[in-house]
């Protein structure tokens, strides 16, 4: 910037008449992050830039700001609803210098290159809108984008108005709120890069307030003393992320546990510390007075109690035994030599002692699994087999631990702990089993995650996640099925690594997936969802044989 400050101050003169201080901005952070600013003393821009069309377009920018802008007062605003009006006012002030300048076009056009995905980030979709809204022959396919771009273009005659951008920034922001689309204001980066960082677009009183954490986007674009009749809030409450009321023992007891990243396959990189998962103690309920079948109950204690999950303990210098015990033999071939009667013993087995596995039974609690099945719901049955199976395992003294888990986006992954390991399956665990209900989606990396650091600590030879779930990965903020499929197949490889076997029983969805998320050899199809409670502790004997 400094050796083209000259030729800058000329340039923006020759196209706007103003001649503002041009400085440079301090070095701090990553340079790539590093925005224009402006007020109405100085413009200020990177020191280093690849090139001078940067600088151009970036002064053009500003110029444009300067000529068709007016500042809004920031009080009572939230982030979102500032940044996506800013947006849109970066659009309109270019349109209208575009009219006055139309060679501005050929200098601004090569910077919007992005093109039309279905991710839902709020970066990647404000990116698009910018282009959608400088490029009228841009297509993009997503609903969001398609609706700002078309009224934007549908009233150019409003463009000479600075409150058109509050109006249509207005309607936009809160169509994102629905959409549960999570943005980091603090942390936005505008796109393209020669557009600033809107800062001179409002005015504050005071400090600008930090954002909030963006679990409640509806409220992101409210205004801070706004009064509402409570039958509007009623009106509203099925929009919010949580819909009441939740059948868990206490509201204040969900509270986030963990942060876990998340696989993207479209980069080849984990997001760090992109899921939250929050603990949800599930609500007492009274248990089936029904018992179940004394032949099957007997049938099951049978297959868990003779199933081997001892750790292997090598006996040496034995009489007799499966190998050769190489040492003993030596000793035994030296006191020969020696004269010595040698010691017979030189043989080697192995045998199993006690029971060594540590097993986490998890349940899909997510809103398919109350499709109906004979008489009851699959998530009914899969309450049965869990019962049944935990009643086994309980008995033969086995290390357990028992849970269920949904989602409502990346911010609430809920983990639903029916029986934790160490504590005791008694009535107070089946009645949390009982509590279990089917809700939201099935963010199922993250939940495969969080089992495999619970299972990590466990000081056992063998460690065992059992899944059950009747679908495919899926949440409301994942449009894309292929994220949330590879993301799940990264946990389970993640798991792997540390020794952690995971297994899949699939009471439905496509088996493909299935396989290729937990390989071919541990998914375990169950064709007649029905037969699960019979079929479910054979599974595990199975495994553990």
């Amino acid at each position: 910037m400094a050796d083209a400050e000259r030729r800058l101050k000329a340039y923006v003169a020759a196209l706007w008449g103003v001649d503002p201080p041009l400085r440079p901005l301090a070095q701090d952070g990553d340079p790539a992050a590093m925005r224009p600013r402006f007020d109405d003393a100085l413009v200020r821009l990177p020191a280093f830039w690849p090139g001078m069309d940067f600088y151009r377009a970036a002064l053009a920018h500003v110029g444009a700001h300067r000529m068709f802008s007016r500042p809004w007062p920031a009080r009572g605003l939230k982030p979102l609803l500032t940044t996506v009006v800013s947006l849109v006012e970066d659009a309109r002030v270019e349109h209208l210098a575009m009219r006055r300048l139309p060679g501005l076009r050929r200098l601004w056009a090569p910077f919007h290159r992005v093109e039309p995905s279905v991710s839902l980030m709020a970066a990647d979709l404000m990116e698009r809108m910018a282009r959608a809204l400088f490029d009228p022959a841009y297509r993009d396919g997503n609903a969001w984008v398609d609706k700002g771009q078309r009224l934007f273009f549908e009233w150019p005659d409003r463009w000479d108005d600075p409150d058109f951008s509050l109006m249509l920034g207005g309607i936009l922001a809160g169509d994102i709120g629905k959409m549960r689309v999570q943005i980091n204001v603090r942390g936005h980066r505008v796109e393209p890069p020669y557009r600033d960082d809107n800062g001179g677009l409002w005015l504050h009183d005071t400090p600008p307030e930090p954002p909030r954490d963006a679990d409640d986007p509806l409220d992101a674009v409210r205004p801070e003393q706004m009064e509402v009749e409570q039958s509007d809030r009623r009106d509203r409450q099925p929009h919010l992320p949580r819909p009441a009321p939740l059948a868990v023992a206490d509201a204040a007891a969900m509270r986030p546990v963990a942060r876990y990243p998340e696989w993207d396959h479209r980069i080849g990189l984990h997001r760090p510390d992109f899921v939250r998962v929050v603990e949800c103690l599930p609500e007492r309920r009274p248990t089936p007075n029904a018992p179940a079948d004394p032949l099957l109950r007997n049938r099951i204690h049978a297959l868990v109690r003779h199933a081997v999950v001892a750790r292997p303990e090598r006996q040496r210098r034995q009489r007799e035994g499966d190998r050769l015990d190489i040492d003993t033999c030596i000793a035994a071939a030296v006191a020969r030599r020696h004269g010595h009667a040698p010691d017979m013993r030189v043989y080697q087995r192995v045998r199993r002692r006690g029971r060594d596995l540590s097993v986490l039974l998890l349940l899909d609690a997510s809103q398919s699994t109350n499709d109906p099945v004979g008489d009851g719901t699959v998530l009914d049955l899969e309450r049965r087999s869990a019962d049944l199976l935990a009643g086994a395992l309980a008995a033969a003294g086995d290390r357990f631990a028992l849970a269920g888990f949904r989602s409502d986006g990346r911010q609430a992954v809920q983990w639903l702990p029916v029986k934790r390991f160490g504590e005791a399956y008694d009535d107070v665990a089946r009645g949390r089993l009982a509590g279990l209900d089917g809700r939201w989606s099935t963010r199922m990396g993250a939940a495969i995650r969080h089992a495999g650091s619970l299972l990590a600590g466990q000081p056992t030879l063998r460690r065992l996640l059992l899944l059950v779930t009747d679908g495919e990965p899926s949440d409301i903020d994942c449009p894309d099925p292929r994220h949330l499929v590879e993301d799940a197949r990264k946990a389970v490889q993640e798991l792997a690594g540390l020794g952690i076997d995971v297994v899949c029983v699939a009471l439905g969805g496509d088996p493909g997936t299935h396989h290729h998320i937990f390989g071919r050899r541990n998914v375990l199809a169950v064709n007649r969802v029905e037969r699960l409670p019979g079929l479910l502790p054979a599974i595990y004997a199975k495994l553990t044989g």
